[in-house]
């Protein structure tokens, strides 16, 4: 798979995976209100939210490099 397609996946998948960290916290809380205001530091995750939560900003980062390598590969 060539990187070009890797990258908007990973930035995709990376997204999705961390959606579903939020939604979880969502239906286990029902306070909607914590994610929206997110800069006030109310999301108490559990564990398995925070694991899912940083796998999705990772995976997210990992787009983002890949980028940057894209672009430094073609110039």
């Amino acid at each position: 798979m060539p990187l070009d397609l890797m990258e908007p996946l990973f930035l995709v998948l990376g997204f999705l995976v961390f959606l579903a960290s939020l939604t979880m916290f969502i239906i286990r809380t029902k306070n909607i209100q914590a994610v929206l205001k997110f800069w006030q530091a109310d999301i108490a995750f559990t564990h398995k939210e925070f694991v899912i939560n940083r796998i999705g900003i990772t995976i997210m980062v990992m787009g983002i490099v890949l980028r940057f390598f894209n672009a430094w590969a073609i110039a």
